[in-house]
């Protein structure tokens, strides 16, 4: 497995509110995206990924640890809001444990996880939790949290790409898929940055490729 990532300010925002973690040797990765508009946005996602890298997680975790882990970022979230100036803060997440051709994959909000299968076809694999850009949940909203779990295959020549809404509001569908199958996973990984930053960039944008 490669594993390849990157994130960027983008050409509009002052500051970075994403966050990301990527322990291939463990085989755990995760993208948090600070909702936009909210105070401490990046406090959100940096708290979340902390949490989620200290929870112990493998490649052989399962679906109860990973809902474990969301549930104690969650909480820790929460708990960091209750300073004055972080009142409503709050972060997307979508968290992935990757062992022997298999995936478990958790998600909270509206950053994404896409299979490219190994003939090219782009396969979504989380669902937004969100409706006309509003999202129904997110990581320390205090309504609480229910995150959707998948399972699923990694064969060989497949790539998996987890990524905010930086991506995907600034590229189609259709242009992922044929940048994700560039190169190596750090080839693919800049390519799609890239044409995120090409196409506007008007959010942070943060991604990580696994070539399997």
């Amino acid at each position: 497995m490669q594993v390849a990532y990157r994130t960027e300010v983008g050409h509009v925002r002052s500051r970075n509110e994403d966050a990301l973690l990527a322990r291939p040797e463990l085989g755990v990765l995760a993208v948090a995206d600070g909702l936009g508009g909210h105070a401490a946005g990046d406090v959100a996602s940096a708290t979340a990924v902390q949490v989620l890298d200290e929870a112990s997680l493998t490649g052989e975790s399962t679906e109860a640890d990973l809902r474990a882990a969301a549930d104690a970022a969650h909480q820790a979230v929460l708990r960091a809001a209750d300073e004055p100036d972080r009142a409503g803060m709050g972060t997307t997440v979508v968290l992935v444990a990757l062992s022997d051709g298999l995936a478990r994959v958790l998600h909270v909000g509206d950053s994404r996880a896409y299979l490219l299968e190994a003939a090219g076809r782009l396969v979504p694999v989380t669902e937004d939790h969100g409706v006309n850009g509003y999202l129904s949940q997110a990581l320390g909203l205090d309504r609480g949290i229910e995150p959707d779990v998948v399972e699923l295959g990694t064969p060989p020549g497949s790539r998996l790409l987890l990524c905010t809404d930086g991506l995907t509001n600034m590229v189609e569908d259709r242009d992922v898929a044929e940048l994700l199958g560039r190169g190596d996973a750090q080839e693919a990984c800049d390519a799609l940055v890239d044409a995120a930053l090409d196409n506007g960039g008007v959010d942070n944008v943060t991604v990580i490729v696994a070539a399997f």
